[in-house]
C-alpha cells in the first residue's frame, strides 16, 4: 500500500518550488476552527463570515469528468483562464471520491497570462489544501499554513509563468485552491491597484507521472483490496516517474547486454549444418525460423532504449515462443526415427496443438513440459518397439 494513502500532508513533486523567505500567510479572521465536516461538498460555500463583505469569498465549483480508470478532469465553469482580482481570492473546490480517487495522481497547473500584467511585477500566490480553504489578511503576507493545516504552495509570475504540482496517492474528500495575485516592492507585496491578474488552470488525475516516461510502465496494482497504480522502472531507473537516473544502466552497458543476447542464437548454426548434412531439412527449417524470430524478439524485448522491433512486439514473442516448442518437438520426433508419414503428421498435429496452446496460456509451464513429455513417451515407444523385434528377429 502507499505510504502516503491516507496522510493528511501526501508526498508531492513539483517542478517550479516557492522562492525561500516568503513572507507568511495570516490565518482566517474566524477564532472557531473549521473542518471538512462544515464545509458542504455539492454547494457553494464561503469562508468564516467577517465584518467586511469584501472578505466573504466564494468557493467555485468543479465539474467532475470521469475518463478512465484514475483518469478525471475537473473542469471549472467559466474556465479556464480566471481573472484574479487584486482585492480578492479566488477559491475552487476540488472533490476527490474513496477507492477511485485515491490510487492516482492530483496534477494541478497554473500558468499566467503575462499579458494581463500590463508589465507589472505581479506574483500570482496559490495554495493547495485538504479539508478547508485558506485566505489571506490584511498584512497580504503568504504562507500556505495554519495552526492546524498545511497545505502546497504554487506560485507564477512574469519570469517563470509556468508551474505545476504532483500529488502521488492524495487524501480523498474535498480540496481547495486558493489563489491570489500581489504586488512585489521593495518591502515586501502588497495589494495591487486596478490590475487583474489572468491565469490558466489544468487540474487533473492521472495514474502515474508522465505515464512513467520512456523507462518505465504504468501499472495497475492491488493490495488488500486497495487498487492504486504505479510506475514499473526498467535499466536500472527509479522514481514516482522513472526519472532518477542515479543507478541507471548506461547506453554502452544496453548496447552490449543487448548484443550479446541476441548473438547468443548463433548456437542455433551447429544444429542447421548437422540437420542439411544428415538431409533433415524440415528440421532445419524449424531451426532457422526459431534462431530468426529468438533474435529479433529478445532485440524487441530490451528494457532500456537500446530496442529494435521489425514488427509488432506480440508477434515477434508468438514466433518465438512457437519456433523454440517446435524445435524440441520436431528434434524429439526425429530422434525415435518413426515412417516418413507418421513422422510428417505428428509435424503437422504438433504445429496446431502447439500454436492453440500458446494462444491459451503462452506462458504456461505445461507448453514446454506437455509437448516435450509426449514426444519422449514416442520416442520411447518406438525405441522399445525397435529393440523388441530386433531382439526377437535375431
Amino acid at each position: 500500500m502507499p505510504q502516503s494513502y491516507g496522510a493528511a500532508m501526501p508526498f508531492s513533486l513539483t517542478e517550479t518550488l516557492p522562492a525561500a523567505g516568503l513572507p507568511s500567510l495570516a490565518q482566517n479572521g474566524s477564532s472557531e476552527p473549521v473542518g471538512p465536516g462544515l464545509l458542504p461538498e455539492d454547494t457553494i460555500t464561503y469562508l468564516a463570515p467577517t465584518s467586511d463583505t469584501n472578505k466573504c469569498w466564494p468557493i467555485r465549483p468543479t465539474l467532475r469528468n470521469e475518463l478512465d480508470t484514475f483518469s478525471v478532469h475537473f473542469y471549472i465553469f467559466f474556465g479556464p483562464n480566471i481573472s484574479i482580482p487584486p482585492d480578492k481570492a479566488a477559491v475552487f473546490a476540488i472533490n476527490l471520491m474513496p477507492v477511485l480517487d485515491s490510487g492516482g495522481v492530483l496534477n494541478m497547473e497554473l500558468k499566467l497570462n503575462a499579458s494581463s500584467v500590463r508589465g507589472e511585477n505581479i506574483t500570482v500566490f496559490g495554495c493547495l489544501n485538504h479539508g478547508m480553504p485558506l485566505s489571506l489578511s490584511d498584512n497580504t503576507t503568504v504562507k500556505c499554513e495554519s495552526e492546524s493545516v498545511a497545505g502546497f504552495m504554487l506560485l507564477v509570475n512574469a519570469t517563470s509563468n509556468v508551474t505545476k504540482l504532483r500529488i502521488p496517492y492524495p487524501q480523498t474528500g474535498t480540496w481547495y485552491l486558493s489563489l491570489r495575485s500581489l504586488c512585489a516592492t521593495e518591502h515586501g507585496f502588497e495589494e495591487c491597484t486596478n490590475i487583474t491578474a489572468e491565469v490558466y488552470l489544468r487540474s487533473y488525475l492521472t495514474p502515474c507521472i508522465n505515464d512513467c516516461g520512456t523507462y518505465g510502465q504504468c501499472k495497475l496494482l492491488r493490495t488488500n483490496n486497495y487498487l492504486y497504480a504505479a510506475c514499473e522502472c526498467k535499466a536500472g531507473w527509479d522514481g514516482w516517474g522513472c526519472t532518477d537516473n542515479s543507478e541507471a544502466y548506461s547506453y554502452g552497458f544496453q548496447l552490449l547486454s543487448t548484443l550479446l543476447l541476441c548473438l547468443s542464437n548463433l548456437m542455433f548454426v551447429p544444429p542447421v549444418a548437422i540437420a542439411v548434412r544428415s538431409h533433415y531439412l524440415l528440421e532445419a527449417s524449424v531451426y532457422i525460423f526459431t534462431m530468426f524470430f529468438s533474435t529479433f524478439y529478445h532485440a524487441c524485448d530490451q528494457p532500456g532504449i537500446v530496442v529494435f522491433c521489425i514488427m509488432e512486439y506480440d508477434v515477434l514473442q508468438f514466433c518465438d515462443f512457437l519456433g523454440s516448442l517446435m524445435s524440441v518437438w520436431v528434434t524429439v520426433i526425429a530422434m525415435a526415427r518413426l515412417k516418413s508419414i507418421i513422422k510428417q503428421v505428428l509435424y503437422l498435429l504438433g504445429a496446431m496443438s502447439l500454436s492453440m496452446a500458446l494462444q491459451l496460456d503462452r506462458h504456461g509451464l505445461w507448453n514446454l513440459l506437455g509437448p516435450s513429455l509426449f514426444a519422449l513417451g514416442i520416442m520411447a515407444i518406438a525405441w522399445v518397439r525397435k529393440l523388441y523385434f530386433d531382439w526377437f528377429s535375431d
